[in-house]
């Protein structure tokens, strides 16, 4: 999926938060997180665009899913894992991660 998906290889940190695409792990406070591959692409490519809210659509290209209403999905089963606070709604506009949130 990465070959043909707008993120690259490598680590992505947000405070507490590590997200590692190349062994495919993430790293929450010290203790690994239980996440699928699909949702540490996520995880990664929120955090790459920290500043900047994303809309579903926007999301789906970079992750090259085929369809956008996945990132729902990607995003529900994210926010139940790690926290509804970490993954932050904008109403209408789309999805910011919250950095404020991975402060260690």
């Amino acid at each position: 999926m990465l070959e043909t998906s707008g993120i690259a290889r490598g680590m992505y940190e947000l405070g507490a938060l590590v997200v590692d695409l190349d062994s495919y792990s993430a790293r929450l406070d010290g203790h690994d997180l239980e996440i699928s591959g699909s949702q540490l692409e996520l995880l990664a490519v929120l955090i790459a665009n920290k500043h900047r809210v994303m809309d579903r659509d926007e999301l789906a290209k970079m992750l090259g899913l085929q369809h956008a209403r996945t990132v729902d999905v990607l995003l529900s089963s994210l926010r139940h894992r790690i926290g509804r606070e970490f993954v932050r709604n904008v109403r209408s506009r789309g999805w910011i991660i919250d950095a404020t949130a991975f402060a260690s």
